[in-house]
């Protein structure tokens, strides 16, 4: 890399004379260069900008997805929680719809099967129809 730019050093150095021809006066070579500077300055500003810009996005979108995983965390929990539910309403329905098959009579077992969860009885769903399962 360093030959290259030897290469080009030496090409411009050559070429530099007949720039010099081109522009015909000191005067004109130093608008030509101040010309030069001003773009460079303008065109680091905005690469500056750009790179300003890009940063902020990549921040942006990091606390966006911080964000969107703390929702999706919270909706998977309300969806845990919903399920348990579902299943407690489920097995309250069918308790109350066995009870109401068997007009009375008392079942051998209870109803969850004595491994499963809890069921609550009256007295609880008085306070909690959903027996601290929401």
């Amino acid at each position: 890399m360093s030959n290259r730019k030897r290469k080009s050093g030496q090409q411009q150095e050559a070429a530099l004379p007949e720039e010099e021809a081109n522009y015909g006066t000191l005067g004109e070579i130093m608008v030509g260069e101040e010309d030069y500077r001003q773009k460079r300055a303008r065109n680091n500003e905005a690469v500056n900008r750009t790179r300003q810009k890009k940063k902020q996005e990549e921040v942006d979108t990091s606390v966006k997805v911080d964000s969107l995983r703390m929702e999706n965390s919270a909706l998977e929990r309300k969806v845990e929680s919903l399920q348990k539910e579902l299943s407690f309403l489920k097995e309250m329905f069918m308790a109350y719809a066995k009870k109401e098959n068997g007009a009375g009579a008392a079942p051998s077992q209870p109803s969850n099967g004595g491994g499963g969860p809890h069921v609550p009885g009256p007295s609880t769903m008085k306070n909690d129809p959903f027996g601290g399962m929401h």
